[in-house]
């Protein structure tokens, strides 16, 4: 009986985890999460497009077939961060559907690593039952990510693809057309590379539009546009009437990096829109300000949002000649803006002063860096001749080893009690 419960005993003791297994076990939970899933496949793209933008191998084409569905896997663990996509439905539902949309995107990507150069070249519009199914997958996915995140475009597309089925329904002359099959839809919206969502506006955003938005990532990680928005915020010195300038002046130079108005709205406004309204501004005239001086970033060089890729690539024209054009354009835009304005504040604000902020050294270091790189791209492309990706690289790793110098020599040289809490 001894000899037997010494056995039951020793049974037990084994088989209750070591505490090694438990911290290996609590460590893999710590490690293994969504955030750090979605870490890694943002490395992954990152990489690849930084490759490609320094290579430029395999083309627009090629990058688009194997970077787009990692770019779209990263839009569904960005969304599945913020919570279930269908709120209906159980957790385990959501994590399945979340799996099998993440499933598509890998199928997507392993499909074209193999056959890409056969449906790019060879297959010369006779695609196989396989591409056809590929190719409404990827569809229906784009489709459903679409409903998820703006509905108004899902139900525009949906319209237009019955439209485009069934025009010869159509009871007007002017709207009627023969019509297609719902196979064309499919593979001219997919895998004929040409149009759709592997043609000219994927490829333009995976190059050109990705490789200038390295610059505002770069920005934005060491908050370099919120350091050039306070300094700007200088300019309007004791004057009640000159702070909605700031907005302008900002937007204007958020514009440069980002190229989009909504982009543009959401760096500047959070900040300007509040500190126009605690100097008096309407609320109303607030928004109308930072609106206004946003939209002016689809239009600033050297950005200047997907217009000026288009019609570069349409008119078969250097990018440079665009945006060189693009300045007077944008000169007179933001000059007209600043002046209209100033005369409405002139009109509805107070001329008594206001206290002159006070903004740190490392703020004003950080907007020095961040015109710099914008005056270092320019003068890459206009006087050295690079290339936009190329440029647009050399000029992201010229702003990130001055920011990161920056961070160093503020942190643990001046030892500056702002950046106490803040890591790399």
């Amino acid at each position: 009986m001894k000899r037997d419960s010494a056995r039951t005993s020793a049974g037990t003791a084994r088989c209750s985890p070591l505490p090694g297994e438990i911290m290996t076990g609590e460590a893999l939970k710590n490690y293994v999460t969504i955030k750090n899933l979605t870490f890694a496949v943002a490395l992954v793209q990152i990489v690849w497009l930084i490759w490609f933008f320094y290579t430029g191998i395999g083309g627009g084409q090629e990058l688009v077939a194997h970077v787009l569905p990692i770019a779209l896997t990263l839009q569904i663990l960005f969304m599945y961060q913020e919570g279930y996509l269908y709120k209906r439905l159980p957790p385990i539902a959501n994590h399945a559907l979340v799996t099998l949309y993440v499933g598509i995107c890998a199928y997507s990507f392993v499909y074209f690593y193999f056959e890409f150069e056969r449906v790019a070249i060879y297959a010369q519009g006779s695609f196989t039952r396989g591409d056809f199914i590929l190719g409404l997958l990827m569809l229906l996915l784009v489709m459903e990510l679409s409903r998820l995140a703006h509905p108004i475009l899902f139900w525009t597309n949906v319209i237009l693809i019955i439209y485009t089925i069934y025009g010869y329904l159509s009871p007007l002359d002017f709207f009627w057309h023969p019509g297609t099959t719902f196979y064309r839809v499919v593979t001219s919206s997919t895998i004929e590379f040409s149009t759709g969502i592997y043609g000219l506006y994927g490829q333009l955003a995976l190059t050109l539009i990705a490789a200038f938005l390295l610059l505002a990532g770069v920005a934005n990680g060491f908050e370099a546009q919120r350091a050039m928005i306070n300094v700007v915020r200088l300019l309007a010195g004791r004057s009640r009437q000159l702070i909605p300038q700031t907005a302008v002046i900002g937007s204007s130079a958020i514009g440069m990096i980002s190229g989009s108005g909504s982009a543009n709205a959401a760096v500047v406004g959070t900040i300007t829109i509040p500190l126009m309204i605690r100097y008096g501004v309407p609320g109303t005239f607030a928004a109308a300000v930072e609106t206004s001086a946003s939209m002016g970033g689809l239009i600033m060089p050297p950005m200047m949002g997907v217009g000026a890729f288009l019609m570069s690539e349409f008119l078969g024209v250097p990018y440079w000649d665009v945006v060189i054009r693009g300045f007077a354009l944008a000169f007179v835009y933001y000059v007209s803006i600043g002046v209209a304005v100033y005369l409405l504040c002139v009109r509805l604000l107070p001329k008594d002063p206001i206290e002159k902020p006070q903004v740190p050294l490392y703020d004003k270091v950080k907007t020095v860096i961040f015109f710099s790189s914008v005056l270092y791209l320019l003068f890459l492309m206009g006087y050295v001749g690079k290339g936009e990706l190329l440029a647009a690289l050399y000029t992201a790793t010229f702003m990130y080893v001055f920011l990161v110098a920056a961070y160093f020599y503020f942190k643990y040289v001046v030892k500056d009690p702002a950046l106490a809490g803040e890591s790399l």
